[in-house]
């Protein structure tokens, strides 16, 4: 494994052994990735290191862990009543 390539984080040899995660881990990596995903910078940081396909990783990752994702929506128009 090549220490430069960001991609390769989570796996632990060549033939991509994959790290398994305790409780007190998966809880770090939601609320981590969570708030990345809560916030222009923290897009902009997944974007710049991960590309647009980091961002949909990221996104996938934490619909698996089973955190429900909200996606942006326009906002309604409103009535005067």
């Amino acid at each position: 494994m090549r220490k430069d390539d960001p991609s390769k984080v989570g796996l632990r040899s060549e033939i991509g052994e994959l790290y398994m995660l305790n409780k007190k881990e998966r809880i770090l990596t939601v609320e981590i990735l969570s708030e990345a995903l809560r916030s222009t910078a923290g897009k902009e940081f997944i974007l710049e290191r991960f590309g647009k396909e980091g961002l949909k990783l990221a996104v996938s990752l934490l619909e698996e862990m089973g955190v429900q994702i909200r996606k942006p929506q326009a906002q309604k128009p409103r009535t005067m009543s």
